[in-house]
C-alpha cells in the first residue's frame, strides 16, 4: 500500500505550513499536488471545493453542520483508509473520518483536515453460530438489524436505524437492550484499524488490547476500518408505544418514573414528549398533535410485557401499539427522521428523576422559550448500563438515573442559534439533578473528555501516544483538558 510519488516516498522530508492550509508542502510539492496524486491510487475518489459535488460530500447529518475540510475522500476500501492515512500524516495535516455523519457537530474545525467518508464500506457479514457480525466502517444498524433477524439475533443498536455501528460504539451505545446487555461499546470484539503512517492493526482482548481497551466507549484512536460486535439471541421481543394527549404528561411522566425502580433488566423504556408537524405524510391521528409517549422493549413475551407495563395501562393510554415485534424493528421504534435535516439535539445524564424534575421539565417546555422543541425525552438508564458492569472498557458504564434529551429543528422561522436557545433551556431546567458524567453520543458541542470517561482519559491519553502520537485523526470533543 505504498504510494509511489516523489510528494510521498519519504516520511523524513522537511514540512513547512503556510496560512492557507491547501497550500502545505513537502518538499516543495503543494498538498494540492499530492492530494491528485493519492486521487489517482484510490478505489474511491477525491472531491475537492471546485467540484460540482463538494456540497454533498462534505453534508454531515445535521444539515447545520458547515464543514469545510481541505478535500473529502470517498474510500471505497480499507486500503483507501490506510493510503489517505500515510498522506495526512507526512504532509502534517489531520484526517476526520465519518460514516454516516452523525455526531459532526462535536467534531469542530476541518480547516486542516481531510474527511475521510466511509459510507460506501458498508458491508455486513453475520455468523449466525458464532453470533457475531462483521460490519465494515460505513455499516448502520439498520443494515445490522436487517441481516441479524432471519437468525433470530439482534445488536446492541440504538434508537435509530440510520446511526452508524463504528460511531455508535466508540462514543458508548445506549440502545433498546442496552438494559439487560450492556452498552453497544462493550459489544466489541474485535476491530481492524488503520493508523497514521498507513499501517493496518487487529484490535482485541488478546492483540493490541490496550488499542481495544480504547475503542470500547473512548473513542480509540486511528480510524476504524471494520469492526466485529457480539450478536444477542432474541427469541421474543415484544415493543412499541403508548399514547397520551400531551395535556397528560404530568400524570404519565411521574407514574413512569415511580416505576423505574422496579423494572427488570428485560424492559428498557423511554418516555418522549413530541410534537408532530401538520404534514399530510404524517396519519391524520397524530398530525399536528402533542403527546406523551411511553416506549419500550420487552426482550421477552407479550405476557411479560403486558406485567410491566400494566400500571401505565391502567391510565388509559389512547393508543397501544406494544406487540410481538422482529428484532429488525427496534430501528424504527422512536420514529427518528430517516433523513438529514438541520436542528440541535442535546442529552444530559439525570442522577435521580423525581417529581420536582419532571415539574421543572413540563414547565420549561410550556414555555415560549422552548416552542421549538419538537422531541424532548428521558431514557431509562441501570441494569447492565451502570458503571462497573465491565472493566474492559474506556467507558465501563453511566452513572445516573436516566438520560434527558431535547430536539429543536432549524426552520424558516427558526435559526440553528434559536434552535440551540431553546434546547439549552430545556436542559436548564433539569440542573439541579444533573450529574457529573456526560454521555458522548448525546453531546453534540465540543466538551471535556474527562466529564465523558472520567478517570479513564488519563489512559486514553497513553493509549493514543502510542498509536497517533501527533494526533492526526480527528475524534469528536477534542482534546483532554
Amino acid at each position: 500500500m505504498s504510494l509511489p510519488t516523489a510528494a510521498l516516498e519519504t516520511a523524513s522530508t522537511a514540512r513547512s505550513t503556510v496560512s492557507n492550509p491547501s497550500r502545505t508542502t513537502l518538499s516543495g510539492v503543494t498538498l494540492d499536488a499530492a492530494v491528485d496524486d493519492l486521487a489517482a491510487l484510490l478505489d474511491g475518489a477525491v472531491i475537492r471545493p471546485a467540484d460540482p459535488d463538494w456540497d454533498a460530500a462534505r453534508a454531515a447529518w445535521q444539515l447545520g453542520v458547515d464543514q469545510r475540510p481541505v478535500a473529502v475522500v470517498l474510500a471505497r476500501s480499507e486500503a483507501d483508509i490506510a493510503r489517505t492515512l500515510r498522506l495526512a500524516a507526512r504532509m502534517g495535516i489531520r484526517v476526520a473520518p465519518q460514516g454516516t455523519g452523525h455526531g459532526a457537530a462535536a467534531v469542530g474545525d476541518l480547516s486542516d483536515a481531510i474527511l475521510l467518508r466511509t459510507a460506501a464500506l458498508s458491508y455486513v457479514v453475520v455468523d449466525a453460530v458464532q453470533r457475531t457480525a462483521t460490519v465494515g466502517a460505513g455499516a448502520t444498524w439498520g443494515d445490522v438489524l436487517a441481516a441479524a433477524a432471519p437468525h433470530g439475533l439482534s445488536g446492541l443498536s440504538g434508537s435509530s436505524g440510520t446511526v452508524g455501528v463504528v460511531g455508535y460504539c466508540l462514543g458508548g451505545g445506549l440502545g433498546w437492550l442496552g438494559r439487560l446487555h450492556g452498552l453497544g461499546a462493550h459489544s466489541v470484539l474485535s476491530a481492524r484499524v488503520a493508523l497514521p503512517g498507513g499501517a493496518v492493526v487487529v484490535a482485541s482482548a488478546s492483540e493490541h488490547a490496550d488499542l481495544w481497551w480504547a475503542l470500547r466507549g473512548g473513542g480509540g484512536a486511528g480510524v476504524v476500518t471494520e469492526l466485529t460486535v457480539r450478536l444477542y439471541d432474541v427469541p421474543r421481543l415484544t415493543a412499541g408505544s403508548l399514547w397520551w394527549p400531551r395535556e397528560r404528561a404530568d400524570e404519565v411522566l411521574k407514574a413512569w418514573s415511580r416505576l423505574l425502580p422496579s423494572l427488570p433488566r428485560e424492559i428498557t423504556s423511554t418516555a418522549r414528549v413530541l410534537r408532530f408537524p401538520d404534514i399530510d405524510a404524517l396519519p391524520p391521528a397524530i398530525r399536528g398533535g402533542e403527546f406523551i409517549l411511553v416506549q419500550a422493549a420487552v426482550a421477552g413475551s407479550p405476557w411479560l410485557a403486558d406485567r410491566l407495563l400494566a400500571p401505565l395501562r391502567a391510565l388509559g393510554p389512547a393508543m397501544d401499539d406494544v406487540a410481538p415485534v422482529s428484532p429488525d424493528a427496534l430501528g424504527q421504534l422512536a420514529m427518528d427522521p430517516p433523513d438529514p435535516s438541520a436542528g440541535v439535539a442535546e442529552g444530559v445524564i439525570l442522577s435521580s428523576l423525581d417529581d420536582a424534575a419532571i415539574e421543572s421539565w413540563l414547565a420549561a417546555l410550556d414555555s415560549d422559550d422552548c416552542s421549538g422543541v419538537v422531541a424532548a425525552e428521558f431514557r431509562h438508564l441501570g441494569g447492565a448500563l451502570a458503571p462497573g458492569s465491565v472493566d474492559d472498557a474506556a467507558l465501563t458504564g453511566i452513572d445516573g438515573a436516566v438520560a434527558a434529551v431535547a430536539v429543536a429543528p432549524a426552520t424558516p422561522e427558526t435559526s440553528l442559534a434559536t434552535a440551540a436557545a431553546m434546547v439549552d433551556v430545556a436542559l436548564a431546567s433539569l440542573g439541579p439533578w444533573i450529574g457529573d458524567q456526560q454521555y458522548a453520543n448525546f453531546v453534540e458541542r465540543p466538551t471535556s473528555e474527562r466529564a465523558l470517561v472520567g478517570v479513564a482519559v488519563d489512559r486514553l491519553d497513553t493509549v493514543r501516544m502510542t498509536y497517533d502520537p501527533d494526533g492526526t485523526v480527528v475524534r469528536r470533543h477534542g482534546p483532554t483538558d
